[in-house]
This record gives structure tokens, sequence and C-alpha cells, in this order.
């Protein structure tokens, strides 16, 4: 016999292949649904936050590199870290909206 039609001894085992079995059947008949998760609100704060921090983030180092190559410090540095800040808002501002719109919940 080959490997894959033996009955296993294990009871683990066995149990995992019944299980895969029924699986397949299930999937078969097309009785499993297809559901989207709705997002948590852990995970909405969670994208929320990266999203200004990646902004801050992006604003300083842009400054930073230019302040390094053109000698300027700390001016550009400051700019840029400012425009960062305000593209994190406007970045959190229209991803609240569009997360309200597709119906993600309450902020």
């Amino acid at each position: 016999m080959a490997p894959d039609t033996q009955v296993p001894d294990d009871p683990d085992q066995r149990r995992l292949a019944e299980l895969e079995e029924r699986l397949q059947r299930a999937r078969d008949r097309g009785n499993i649904p297809e559901r989207e998760a709705t997002p948590s609100k852990l995970g909405m704060a969670f994208r929320l936050v990266t999203e200004l921090v990646a902004a801050v983030v992006v604003g300083g180092g842009i400054g930073w590199g230019l302040d390094r190559l053109l000698g300027t410090s700390p001016v550009l540095m400051i700019v840029m870290l400012l425009f960062g800040i305000a593209a994190g808002f406007v970045n959190v501002v229209r991803t609240a909206r569009q997360m309200d719109a597709e119906g993600g919940g309450e902020l």
C-alpha cells in the first residue's frame, strides 16, 4: 500500500486524516461560506498610528538627509518634520474616513 492510503495507527493522526476528508467533502459541496472578517478596533488604531508615525519619520529623515547634504542644519529637518506631521494628519483623517465609509466601525 502507498503511504498516503494507509490508516495511521496514531489516534491523533487518524482524527486529523478524518478531518481533512470531511473538510475536502465540504469544500467540494461548496458549504463553506466565504466571510470577510471585520477589522478589530485595535487593528484600526494600529493602522492609524502607523500612518502618522511613518509620515513623521519619513519627513524627518528627508529633512535630516537634506541638512547633511546641504549643510543647513537644522533648518530643513524642522521644516520637513513639520511637513511630515501635516502629511501624517492628512493621511490619518483620510484613512479614518475611508474606514468609516467601508463600515469598519466607529472610531
